[in-house]
């Protein structure tokens, strides 16, 4: 019993690795169907949960900032086999029209346009 715990355990976790290098590399090519290149992103971090999953909250979140825009967070999600955009953020918390505004310039492809 506790070997196919383990067992189960150590699949779920391989799972979960794969599946995050698959989905950052998703979410490079999504990125440049956008206009976005590889140079221009800082960092990706994809982070899972089982829970959300039971909970019916997004399974993955994809955080992406860009060298341009340091400190501020542009939000996705896997889901449906596609990667969607769900917001920004950043710290110290935006005004509600900065957060439009980064989010109708990055929906544009000009984001990095100044």
């Amino acid at each position: 019993m506790i070997i196919a715990l383990v067992v189960i355990a150590v699949v779920l976790c391989l799972n979960v690795l794969v599946q995050q290098k698959f989905i950052r590399t998703y979410t490079y090519t999504e990125l440049e169907y956008r206009g976005y290149s590889a140079q221009d992103v800082c960092e990706i971090t994809v982070k899972h949960s089982y829970l959300n999953r039971l909970l019916s909250y997004n399974e993955w979140r994809i955080a992406v900032e860009f060298e341009e825009e340091p400190d501020i967070l542009f939000w996705f999600t896997y889901r449906d086999d596609q990667i969607v955009f769900q917001g920004v953020s950043s710290e110290p918390m935006l005004d509600k029209e900065s957060v439009l505004d980064y989010s109708k310039r990055f929906r544009n492809g000009t984001l990095l346009d100044e």
